[in-house]
């Protein structure tokens, strides 16, 4: 298997939140670059988009931030592939500081998708040997599933705006967790940090759509916070589930 792929960041003005910390958008969209990097730089892909007219959509998100980077911080972001079965694959990424802490942990499930027919494509064996994939993984990493909403405490609707689209015509994977965070109190959101999320995309949207976002906020034992997050579509069709965990600041 290829080595570790890393690129380095400077967190900007545009980065940051009005307590010059990181925002987690910004970070996401960090995560996302760098596999797009690593795949240009192998020849898989040219611009995101694989030689055999194919893409790789995001599954599943588990991310862990354990420190925010602050304004003008250098942060390293690095990609490895675990391994691929059928049509999935698999990455681990990490960030760091400029002394090589590790500020975050994120584990993600990709599947290949035919750009045209929209369906999944088997990984070929031309893209198992760029990424040095000897065989399919036997076993393949658990991402757990998502609690249901049992009372949806908040709820909004959000149109979908032409600045929501990424280069797949479709809801970029980012926008969809901004959402769900802004349906909760701000009193959730200047108080406390997030501190992991689990994400499962099942459905993509597009422009003039308008999607349902309801949250269920869960206090715990000790401090913190869980929310619970459901984005469906107007026909009711569940697009995308999420679950943060929120630390006290």
């Amino acid at each position: 298997m290829n080595d570790i792929f890393e690129k380095d960041y400077t967190i900007n003005f545009f980065d940051v939140d009005s307590e010059h910390k990181c925002k987690f958008s910004s970070l996401g969209n960090f995560l996302w670059d760098v596999i797009i990097s690593q795949s240009d730089s192998l020849g898989e892909t040219k611009e995101g988009f694989a030689q055999n007219n194919c893409i790789w959509v995001l599954l599943k998100y588990d991310i862990t931030i354990y420190e925010y980077p602050k304004l003008r911080d250098e942060i390293k972001v690095q990609t490895k592939v675990l391994g691929a079965k059928k049509f999935y694959g698999y990455r681990q990424n990490t960030i760091k500081n400029s002394e090589g802490k590790v500020m975050g942990e994120v584990f993600s499930t990709a599947i290949l998708i035919d750009f045209e027919k929209r369906r999944p494509m088997r990984i070929s064996s031309e893209q198992s040997e760029i990424y040095g994939l000897k065989k399919e993984l036997d076993e393949v990493p658990v991402l757990d599933d998502i609690p249901k909403i049992q009372k949806a405490d908040y709820m909004k609707n959000y149109p979908v705006r032409y600045s929501d689209i990424d280069s797949n015509g479709h809801v970029n994977n980012v926008k969809y967790i901004e959402m769900a965070m802004d349906t909760l109190p701000r009193s959730i959101l200047t108080e406390y940090n997030l501190f992991n999320i689990k994400v499962l995309f099942k459905k993509e949207t597009t422009d003039g759509d308008t999607l349902h976002i309801s949250s269920e906020v869960v206090y715990d034992e000790n401090n913190g916070i869980n929310t619970i997050h459901n984005i469906t579509s107007d026909s009711g069709l569940l697009l995308t589930k999420l679950q943060i965990i929120w630390k006290k600041k």
